[in-house]
C-alpha cells in the first residue's frame, strides 16, 4: 500500500473521530457527618428510646435518693435499693445501645443511651459501696457470689396448710392459726430453742409464713420455728394482735415437750408491725393492760429481734415519710388518731415499757427507710441503755423498708451474720439442758 493510500486512510479515520471526547471525572461526595437532628426511621425510634429510658431513670434515681411516699412511686426506689447490682443490666444494656446507635448515624440518641449508662452505675454502686464500708466496720463479710446465687429469687410466701396448727380460740371465735417449721432433728438429747416469728405488713394485712427464708435458716441453725398468725382490722380491736402473739407465745411454751423444745429459751422475731408487736410482746408480759387473747400463762422471752419495727407509736405518726399510707393504717389498727386516743397510742409503743429486766433486743434498720425511720432505732437504744440493758442497734445506710426481701442481698447478709452473734447456734456448747 502506497503512502498515499495511508494518509488518507488516517485521514478518514480521524474524520469519523468526536471532536471533543474529555474524559469524565466522577466525584463521589463523602456524607455529612451526622448532627444532632435526627434522620431515617431508625434515628428516631432509637432516639425516642433513649428518651423513655432516660425519663425512667430520672425518676428511679429520686425515688432512691429521696424518701418518695411507699404508696406510690417509692416502691420501686425501695426495691432498687434491695436490688442494687440489678442496675448493671440497664448500664450494660444502655452501653450496647450507645454502639447500635453510633451504627445508626443517631447521635442524639447515642448521648442519651450514654448518660443513662452512666447515671445507671452511679445508682448502683453508690449503694453498694455505703454498705461495704458499713459491713466492715462491723466486721461482716459480704458475698458477692450470695449475691448473684439469689438474683432472682425474692423472700415471699404463703401459709403452709399442711403444717398449721391452731394455737387457740379468740374470744370472738376466730381460730388463731400458726406454721410449724420443724428442723429435722430427732427429738432426742439436749432441748432445742424456738423462735417465734411475727408477720408485718402494717398491722392491716400480711400472714403467717410470708418470709420463709428466715424460718428455713433457723431451722438450719438448729431452732423449731413457729410462724404466727394474729388478726387483723377490722375484725381485730387495739389490743387483739399483741394479745394474739402473746397467745402464740404462751401455746409454743405449753407445748414445747411436743416439739423437744426449751420453754426457757423462746425468742421472738418480727419484721415492721411484726417487729413492733414482737418488742412489744416481750417487754409488755404480764401486764394487765396488754393481756393475752387465750387463757395462758407469761412467756420470758429469751431475746428480741426486731426487723425496722417502730418503737414509739406517736413519733411513727407524726414523722413517718409516707403519711397518707402509715397515719391510715394506724387510725385503722389503734382506732384513731393520737390525738383522740392518747392512752392507746401510749400503750401500744414498746419504748414505754422499757425496764431494766426486759429481755436482749437487736434491732436492724436501713437509714433510707421510707415507713419507719432509723429515729425508732436510736430512741430504744437510748431508752436501755439507760436502764443498763445492752443494746444493739445496726443501722444500714443505703437501703429501706424490706430489705431482707432480698435473701442473698449484701443487708441481709450483714443481719445474718450479726443474728448468729447475737442469738447463738443451737450446737454450741454451753446449751446442755436436757428433756426432763
Amino acid at each position: 500500500m502506497s503512502r498515499s493510500s495511508l494518509a488518507f486512510q488516517d485521514e478518514s479515520n480521524q474524520a469519523r473521530r468526536p471532536d471533543s471526547v474529555k474524559p469524565v471525572l466522577i466525584t463521589i461526595e463523602p456524607d455529612p457527618k451526622p448532627g444532632w437532628r435526627p434522620r431515617g426511621i431508625r434515628a428516631w425510634l432509637l432516639t425516642v428510646t433513649a428518651g423513655l429510658l432516660a425519663a425512667a431513670t430520672m425518676v428511679l434515681a429520686v425515688c432512691m435518693a429521696f424518701p418518695i411516699r411507699w404508696d406510690g412511686p417509692g416502691k420501686f426506689g425501695a426495691l432498687a435499693l434491695f436490688f442494687p447490682l440489678h442496675l448493671l443490666l440497664a448500664t450494660l444494656l444502655a452501653a450496647a445501645l450507645v454502639f447500635v446507635a453510633r451504627h445508626c448515624r443517631a447521635k442524639l440518641a447515642g448521648w442519651i443511651f450514654g448518660l443513662v449508662a452512666f447515671l445507671t452505675a452511679i445508682m448502683a454502686l453508690t449503694p453498694t459501696f455505703a454498705i461495704w464500708q458499713r459491713a466492715r466496720e462491723l466486721n461482716v463479710s459480704l458475698s458477692i457470689a450470695a449475691y448473684v446465687a439469689n438474683a432472682w429469687h425474692m423472700n415471699q410466701g404463703l401459709p403452709r396448710l399442711d403444717q398449721s396448727v391452731v394455737y387457740g380460740t379468740a374470744a370472738d371465735g376466730t381460730k388463731l392459726q400458726l406454721d410449724v417449721w420443724l428442723s429435722g432433728q430427732p427429738r432426742t438429747g439436749p432441748l432445742r430453742p424456738a423462735l417465734v416469728f411475727v408477720h408485718g405488713g402494717a398491722w392491716v394485712h400480711g400472714s403467717r409464713s410470708m418470709l420463709p427464708d428466715w424460718d428455713r435458716w433457723f431451722n438450719q441453725l438448729g431452732y423449731e420455728v413457729f410462724d404466727v398468725e394474729y388478726r387483723l382490722p377490722p375484725s381485730a380491736h387495739w389490743r387483739d394482735e399483741i394479745g394474739d402473739v402473746k397467745s402464740a407465745l404462751g401455746w409454743v411454751a405449753a407445748h414445747a415437750a411436743e416439739y423437744h423444745v426449751d420453754p426457757m429459751r423462746i425468742n421472738l422475731m418480727g419484721g415492721s408491725a411484726g417487729g413492733n408487736l414482737s418488742v412489744l410482746a416481750a417487754y409488755s408480759m404480764g401486764d394487765p393492760q396488754l393481756p393475752p387473747s387465750c387463757d395462758v400463762s407469761p412467756v420470758a422471752v429469751r431475746s428480741v429481734i426486731n426487723f425496722y419495727g417502730p418503737t414509739d407509736m406517736d413519733l411513727l405518726y407524726r414523722t413517718c415519710n409516707s403519711p397518707e399510707y402509715v397515719r391510715s393504717a394506724l387510725e385503722r389498727y389503734v382506732g384513731g388518731t393520737p390525738e383522740e386516743f392518747r392512752e392507746r397510742y401510749r400503750i401500744l409503743s414498746p419504748l414505754r415499757h422499757v425496764r431494766k429486766d426486759v429481755p436482749p433486743t437487736i434491732t436492724l434498720s436501713g437509714t433510707s427507710d421510707r415507713l419507719v425511720t432509723e429515729d425508732h432505732a436510736q430512741v430504744l437504744d437510748e431508752a436501755l441503755s439507760a436502764v443498763a440493758v445492752p443494746p444493739e442497734t445496726i443501722l444500714l445506710p443505703g437501703t429501706d423498708h424490706g430489705f431482707d426481701v432480698n435473701w442473698g442481698g449484701f443487708c441481709t447478709q450483714i443481719a445474718r451474720a450479726r443474728i448468729k452473734n447475737f442469738i447463738p447456734p443451737f450446737d454450741l456448747p454451753h446449751m446442755e439442758r436436757e428433756h426432763p
